[in-house]
């Protein structure tokens, strides 16, 4: 489902079920094949391992899925997990939980778990949406990113990012993430909407009179590594941005 650049560029992701969809359900055939192989020669698991797909609206974003759902399912998927935006819409606007309930409805004979996905960033998102669509279950992906306490049902949804920034660090110094590059995208999925520039332009047209887009560039260079440059970071934010945060 990926919809980036990337992706677009070496053809997989979200690209590559539209440019070449036998292809994509070959990958999953493979998988399925490779992972009952495996259980027939060894003594690992007491139950089969489940293959899932994840994918977003094709097509006409209801038929066109539907059809690519079946087909997944034939080539060995246990369940699907469905990001209700087209490919073109990136992770922008809101996602089309109507599409997502038909799909479900149309899918309900086919005894294949559906999982929805899009947009959700709180507890409140999960249950509207697995009662609006009958879905099985919900996936959050940049909701989650944005801000770690999203499901804490004590959880103040006014809580300022710099104070998710300093506890995310605190757990990322208890459970160090195999690279630096783990802390820096985190932080800039908690950062995004304070200080990323709308429409992101290169980086060569930014406007750096603004502090925010000082900052927001400043967070992917590739010489800050360590945790305590990430809490100087969260420091200079707070200091820049006058919220009186301690």
């Amino acid at each position: 489902g990926c919809p980036q650049e990337c992706a677009a560029k070496d053809g997989f992701g979200a690209f590559l079920v539209e440019r070449n969809a036998d292809a994509a359900l070959h990958c999953v055939a493979s998988m399925r094949r490779s992972i009952d192989t495996y259980i027939s020669v060894t003594n690992h698991f007491t139950h089969t391992p489940l293959l899932s797909a994840k994918i977003r609206l094709l097509g006409s974003g209801v038929d066109d899925t539907v059809d690519f759902v079946k087909r997944l399912q034939l080539a060995g998927a246990d369940y699907v997990t469905i990001h209700c935006r087209a490919r073109s819409d990136k992770h922008n606007g809101t996602a089309d939980w109507a599409a997502g309930g038909k799909i479900v409805d149309a899918l309900s004979s086919y005894n294949l778990p559906v999982i929805l996905n899009g947009g959700i960033s709180n507890f409140d998102d999960c249950l509207r949406v697995m009662e609006h669509t009958k879905c099985h279950a919900v996936m959050a992906a940049t909701g989650y990113l944005s801000n770690h306490r999203c499901f804490d049902p004590n959880h103040k949804s006014n809580t300022d990012v710099a104070s998710l920034a300093a506890e995310y660090l605190d757990f990322a110094e208890i459970y160090p993430p195999p690279s630096y590059l783990y802390i820096q995208k985190h932080l800039r999925w908690i950062f995004r909407e304070t200080l990323q520039p709308e429409n992101e332009p290169s980086f060569d047209k930014l406007d750096y009179s603004d502090w925010r887009v000082k900052l927001w560039s400043f967070l992917v260079r590739p010489y800050l590594r360590s945790i305590e440059q990430f809490r100087l970071f969260v420091a200079l934010y707070v200091q820049l941005s006058g919220d009186g945060t301690d």
